[in-house]
């Protein structure tokens, strides 16, 4: 559906009618939508952050969001979404929506990205990002400002490292449709100057940037997803084969969280749903009790060998059966507090109709014989023609026994010997088989004394010819290709079983969905008993509290794991005092890293309506998990690696909320040690001094001087900790010097124990003792230039002598 309208409209008509909201929608490898907006009403330009799915109820969000007047489209959008936002349009008629389709190379990521480096922003002090409940208000504040006098000073690179600090370059979906929203403007402010309204150009210049979430979305950038390790996905060495079976995988999960479940949905739809859910953690506690109590339910002990029997799905015959056994598990389930996907099995899976789909299947297909000839094979019974041709090419033996006995009788005696039968073959048809050294060297096979003159040879197998003769052509012209007829009406026979079936299309693909569900939910029970986790208790309070917690992936590599708590909120120990921040600190290798990322990874699961490693644990909900952990590095990527881990924590620093949670990993180490502490102390004073709107922050560093110095003192809302470590000073062996505890302990460690790990990991004994001596002197502020050159000054005395000592004894004494 597609309109015009007068972008230039009445100069008398109000400001009303002046103000437009224009919203692109667009969907990037049938997996990602995005969407932007702009308002003419105050220039703001909205961009979101990608939704892993594609569905009408991401679309119809982003419309009721939106308000639009206009909107834009991709034509390489779904059929399903196009078909629900022209629903959209046309039950609000009296808005007067206009629908554009556009080519997808106007929704032109590169083009978005170079707009809105363009729009370079000057003394702006904050950029809040937008959720739907708070955008309206957040529109006024301190947006970014975008002049339309570029900087053109500056380079294109480093514009793009700005516009990458203030806007999500990974939502590709969402930044191509700021890309169309530009196309759109520039195409209407052309229109606007060529009619001379100088009013109506204006109002399609872009005055400020924002982002915004969906309401009950926890915002999680890819990259974060792979620094915690919930999903880790990539291609499979096997996917460029030819030939690669229908039942293989174009790709493989690496070591994950997801990667752990993944194998225990027994279904494709279940995997698929599984995943669906790891991609879209909700903050809905409705969503998340719902699925804790679904879990809680397949987990009784007088469930768990009924749940066993839902659990194969594959064929649509055995997809029929399954479904109406799944539904007999459902009614055979029994707990106080079931989830309503029991409720949705009962309504979803109608007995009736797979009874009849897997009737219908049973008494036209024969199963036995599709799998011996590898393809669909139709019942005795269904088709009068299809039997009559199936007849006959089963009686074809002893017609072409007969036949070759007739070839043979017209033949003179020399030649009978060498006709060994008559064949049918499809597509070739009836041919004569004739051994190959009584054919002639010019090609021929002249059969003297008869009147069927030649034969003519159709190819050569195994040292026989296969001819065409006078009676295999009388055949032909009698049967035809028999085999290709049966194969031809069973073709038009499946296909009127397909129609037929096609009638319960909305039903069986409605309970597909239902049974995947089931199934992904199925399997978190399962994981939950395998990997004994628990069920977290969620809560609106901005709080976590964790008791027991462990790595659901380094607990099943270590051969023992060490549990530990978090807890970051009000502290009932000091009334008045609330934990804010946690930071934590310790030698290398003592399991820092691991522990920050267990805490997210428990945040995570719990928003998926999961159970959870650890004893007990007790959520908050949050908005949006915010990392800084690795950054991953590419001859393409713009910057350096600091520069990625700033990108990282500007975004951190600017989208932040009160509800968010922030996991830093060893950040300011990728500059000079000055630069890093400073860059690391000023971050967590800006995230302790926000107030109400502080996010909770977990940090783990090696910068001890922070907390040594005591410049983060005046925040009581900071938590100091690190992971306990003992000396053996007494061991011989460096293995056996340092010994990892891996328990969190209140206080900061102002040890790295660098050089001992770099013993323990095979640096020579010599470097090790001189870092130490180093280190020693930087500690005490001394002259390291002194001390050095004073060592080396020492090196070389001692090699002098000894050089001279080596010549001495290598002199040949004189007689």
């Amino acid at each position: 559906m597609e309109a015009a309208e007068d972008v230039a409209g009445d100069q008398d008509a109000g400001t009303h009618d002046l103000e437009e909201s224009i919203i692109a929608i667009d969907v990037r490898d049938k997996k990602m939508m995005g969407c932007s907006i702009f308002s003419t009403a105050d220039g703001v330009l909205k961009i979101a952050n990608d939704i892993p799915m594609v569905n009408e109820n991401v679309a119809e969000q982003f419309l009721n969001f939106a308000q639009a007047t206009t909107i834009l489209m991709s034509r390489r959008v779904p059929e399903t979404i196009l078909a629900f936002v022209e629903k959209h349009v046309e039950r609000n008629a009296e808005a007067r929506l206009v629908l554009h389709l556009m080519s997808s190379s106007d929704f032109s990521h590169m083009f978005a990205c170079e707009e809105l480096s363009s729009l370079y922003p000057h003394g702006v002090s904050s950029f809040p990002i937008a959720s739907p409940s708070n955008i309206e208000r957040q529109s006024g504040e301190n947006n970014i400002q975008a002049p339309q006098t570029p900087n053109r000073q500056e380079p294109h690179c480093m514009k793009l490292i700005r516009c990458g600090s203030l806007i999500d370059l990974d939502s590709v979906a969402s930044l191509s449709c700021a890309g169309a929203i530009f196309t759109e403007l520039h195409r209407r402010r052309s229109l606007a100057s060529s009619l001379s309204s100088s009013v109506t150009e204006n109002r399609f210049n872009v005055v400020s940037i924002t982002m915004f979430n969906l309401l009950d979305h926890v915002f999680i950038s890819e990259e974060s997803l792979l620094s915690l390790q919930i999903i880790n996905h990539e291609s499979h060495p096997n996917s460029q084969a030819w030939s690669v079976d229908s039942k293989s995988s174009a790709g493989k999960e690496n070591l994950s969280i997801y990667g752990l479940l993944h194998p225990l949905a027994s279904t494709p739809q279940g995997r698929t749903h599984l995943r669906h859910m790891f991609l879209n953690p909700t903050s809905n506690l409705d969503i998340i009790a719902d699925r804790q109590r679904t879990i809680s339910m397949l987990l009784e002990p007088n469930n768990e060998e009924k749940t066993r029997r839902a659990v194969s799905i594959g064929t649509l015959r055995r997809f029929a059966s399954q479904s109406l056994k799944l539904r007999e598990v459902a009614i055979a389930l029994s707990s106080p507090n079931q989830g309503s996907i029991i409720r949705k099995i009962f309504d979803g899976i109608p007995p009736l109709a797979f009874n009849q789909v897997g009737s219908m299947i049973d008494r036209v297909v024969n199963f036995d014989e599709t799998k011996f000839q590898q393809r669909y094979s139709v019942k005795p019974g269904i088709d009068v023609e299809l039997d009559a041709l199936k007849r006959q090419y089963d009686g074809m033996n002893s017609l072409l026994t007969e036949v070759a006995n007739s070839v043979t009788q017209d033949l003179p005696t020399w030649a009978r010997r060498h006709i060994k039968s008559c064949i049918f073959l499809p597509q070739l048809g009836f041919l004569t088989v004739v051994e190959q050294e009584s054919q002639q060297t010019n090609g021929g096979f002249d059969l003297e004394c008869t009147n069927d003159g030649r034969w003519k040879k159709s190819f050569v197998d195994n040292e026989k010819a296969y001819y065409k003769n006078r009676h295999m052509t009388d055949l032909d012209n009698q049967y035809g290709d028999i085999y290709s007829q049966i194969s031809d009406r069973e073709v038009e026979v499946m296909q009127k079983l397909a129609v037929d079936i096609i009638a319960q299309e909305n039903t069986l693909l409605a309970a597909a969905t239902i049974c995947g569900e089931f199934d992904a939910l199925l399997a978190l029970a399962i994981g939950a008993t395998k990997y004994g986790w628990n069920a977290p208790q969620m809560t609106t309070e901005n709080i976590i509290d964790i008791t027991g917690g462990r790595h659901p992936l380094q607990e099943l590599l270590a051969p023992s794991f060490i549990p530990n708590d978090c807890f970051i909120g009000d502290d009932n120990t000091a009334p008045g005092r609330r934990v804010q921040a946690l930071v934590l600190t310790g030698p290398n290798q003592s399991g820092k890293s691991v522990y920050i990322k267990q805490v997210a990874a428990i945040v995570y699961l719990a928003h998926i309506g999961s159970y959870v490693p650890a004893d007990k644990a007790v959520i908050g909900t949050v908005d949006k998990i915010l990392t800084r952990i690795s950054s991953r590095e590419s001859v393409s990527s713009t910057g350096s690696t600091f520069a990625l881990d700033l990108k990282q924590v500007s975004h951190a620093m600017k989208y932040a909320t009160s509800r968010s949670l922030i996991i830093l990993d060893e950040f300011g180490n990728g500059t000079t040690a000055d630069d890093g502490v400073g860059m690391f102390t000023a971050m967590l004073d800006y995230f302790l001094s926000s107030a109400a709107q502080s996010p909770k922050v977990l940090a783990a560093t090696h910068f001890y001087e922070i907390f040594a110095n005591s410049y983060l003192n005046h925040h009581n809302q900071l938590a100091l900790a690190h992971m306990e470590v003992k000396l053996d000073s007494n061991a011989v062996d460096a293995e056996d010097k340092v010994i990892y505890l891996f328990k969190l302990v209140e206080g900061y460690s102002s040890t790295s124990l660098g050089s001992q790990c770099a013993r323990i990991s095979g640096i020579p004994e010599i470097i090790t003792d001189r870092a130490e001596v180093i280190g020693e002197l930087l500690s005490r502020n001394e002259d390291l230039t002194y001390n050095w050159s004073k060592g080396i000054d020492e090196e070389a005395d001692f090699n002098h002598v000894y050089q001279e000592i080596e010549e001495f004894l290598n002199q040949e004494p004189s007689i």
